[in-house]
């Protein structure tokens, strides 16, 4: 039998990465595509590929209330970076209502790793807020929580090309849990795939786990520039990071993210990207600038 499942956020990175992956499944999927703008060139494109594209904000529940309830599943992404902290929880409620009103058969939240853990990270505490909202509705909920995205890595491309220079703030013993987008949507597929197994659980997901240092050796490695890395301290972090992304790093230095990434594969039955090959698919042997801008950049 066929599953139809609904993926918001489907011209975006993590919504995008779930379509290609429901697409490419054993089992058949019935994909539709949640969008403000079914015109753009982004959703025409899934569209020609056989995703029903409809429109629909997030911010209006009666727009995509039909949607929601012509569909077994639901994949819900939002973003705190260019929503805001109330707006991406209003967001995320609005389609736990409406899932909950059509007795959807299976909720497929995507939050952050830890979100759960009282980090007092605000887009951490969104999303355990949007999670715990969910929960009480009593949806038939699996909950994935990937950690730091390696695509985050994009906004210092010119400055480890350029100037040789990897600058975050993390100390020197830190070790940063890091994943690929696409592994997330991965992922989805399989849970909608093994929907019965999955139900009920909460996923941290990752797929490498670096230093400073260790990234900046995987980058001199793939890119042949000597990278050198800058542990930039706290206090001098907020100018030049934000807030949001400097808050989430103190956090990284005091307790991280907890994936277990051996288990994960274990379960999963595939290796997650590693660093050095998700830098090698991506086009950092031959890098010459951002190729994307990270959402929390765009945010500042």
């Amino acid at each position: 039998m066929t599953t139809s499942v609904l993926v918001t956020g489907a011209t975006g990175n993590q919504g995008g990465s779930v379509v290609d992956h429901l697409l490419e499944a054993e089992t058949e999927f019935d994909v539709s595509g949640l969008t403000r703008d079914a015109s753009s060139e982004a959703a025409r494109e899934l569209a020609d590929r056989g995703v029903s594209m409809v429109e629909g904000d997030l911010n209006d529940p009666d727009s995509f209330s039909e949607h929601v309830s012509d569909v077994d599943a639901v994949f819900v992404v939002t973003n705190f970076w260019t929503e805001g902290y109330e707006q991406q929880v209003e967001q995320g409620t609005n389609v736990a209502d409406v899932a909950s009103e059509v007795g959807i058969d299976h909720f497929v939240l995507s939050g952050v790793g830890s979100h759960e853990r009282d980090t007092g990270v605000p887009h951490f505490d969104s999303a355990w807020e949007i999670e715990r909202y969910a929960t009480d509705l009593d949806l038939p909920m699996t909950v994935l929580q990937p950690v730091f995205f390696f695509q985050n890595l994009e906004a210092f491309a010119e400055d480890i090309v350029e100037d040789g220079r990897l600058e975050l703030p993390l100390e020197e013993d830190v070790s940063l849990q890091m994943i690929d987008t696409d592994d997330v949507g991965r992922v989805a597929a399989t849970v909608f795939e093994r929907r019965d197994a999955f139900v009920g659980e909460r996923l941290e997901l990752a797929g490498d786990e670096r230093t400073l240092t260790e990234t900046a050796e995987v980058l001199s490695t793939v890119t042949g520039v000597d990278v050198e890395p800058v542990h930039v301290p706290i206090e001098d972090a907020y100018d030049t990071f934000g807030e949001e992304f400097t808050e989430m790093c103190e956090w990284f230095n005091e307790v991280g993210y907890s994936a277990d990434i051996d288990a994960l594969e274990d379960r999963f039955g595939f290796e997650y990207t590693d660093l050095e090959t998700y830098l090698r698919e991506h086009g950092w042997e031959d890098k010459d600038g951002m190729a994307s801008v990270p959402g929390w950049v765009k945010a500042m």
